[in-house]
């Protein structure tokens, strides 16, 4: 059940909704998808195999997609956040945060949610036209220290 709901919450959502949005964007001049994954799909982790699993099969659904839907000019990316103060990192104690970032995040610290949904406006602004099939870690190092 705990797989099912993971899948289904986290990577079968990502179709569905690309599906309803499809015939708005193939009328669009300027159509983008941009899709949240996960650094944890951009490399094995000992936490959740579901939600590792489905983040990595955004990353995939992606770049399928990205090939698929580019003879329409469609493009389609992927943003990878790594650490970010939101609610579900509220409940981890500040010392663990603090120890965490400066073990594993070259930067040395969370990101802040703002710092994320720009990245994720930059691939829909008129300079990311010729971008697709991205999946880009905004993660303050995270996947390129532990490498």
């Amino acid at each position: 059940m705990v797989w099912e709901r993971g899948i289904n919450t986290l990577l079968t959502a990502h179709v569905r909704m690309i599906r309803a949005a499809l015939p708005y964007l193939r009328r669009s001049e300027n159509a983008r998808i941009v899709n949240i994954a996960s650094t944890e799909g951009l490399g094995a982790t000992k936490r959740n195999s579901a939600y590792s699993t489905a983040k990595t099969g955004v990353i995939g659904l992606t770049r399928s997609l990205a090939v698929e839907f580019g003879t329409e000019g469609i493009t389609v990316n992927c943003v990878c956040p790594g650490p970010i103060r939101t609610g579900m990192t509220a409940n981890i104690d500040e010392a663990d945060k603090l120890e965490y970032a400066r073990r594993r995040v070259a930067l040395k610290r969370y990101a802040i949610p703002e710092e994320v949904a720009h990245m994720t406006l930059s691939l829909v602004l008129p300079a990311a036209s010729f971008v697709t099939g991205v999946a880009l870690p905004v993660d303050g190092g995270l996947t390129i220290k532990n490498a």
